[in-house]
Formats: structure tokens, sequence, C-alpha cells
């Protein structure tokens, strides 16, 4: 087990958008919702996120 979060989320597509960010060519992005923000430490003011 390692240290890192997978986040399942819908894949983006949409060439303009992906050609505003610089990714390497072996990492992609994924969208997901703002809901799901609340379980990310960094965006929950650092609180324990675990449900």
């Amino acid at each position: 087990m390692t240290e890192n979060f997978l986040v399942q989320g819908w894949m983006v597509l949409d060439r303009e958008r992906l050609s505003r960010l610089e990714l390497p060519d072996h990492e992609t992005v994924v969208e997901i919702p703002r809901r799901i923000l609340q379980f990310f430490p960094e965006a929950n003011g650092g609180g324990d996120a675990r449900v």
C-alpha cells in the first residue's frame, strides 16, 4: 500500500481543456464533482477526511 490516493472520475477528453494543462505524457486528469472535495483533508481545512 502507498500513501497515494486513487480518484475515480470522468475522463477529460476535451482537447482544448487538456491543452491548457502541462501534463507529462504518462499522466492524465479526471474530473470530479465539487462535493467530493470534502473527503480531501487539504480542501477540508486539514481535518480528518475518513468516513
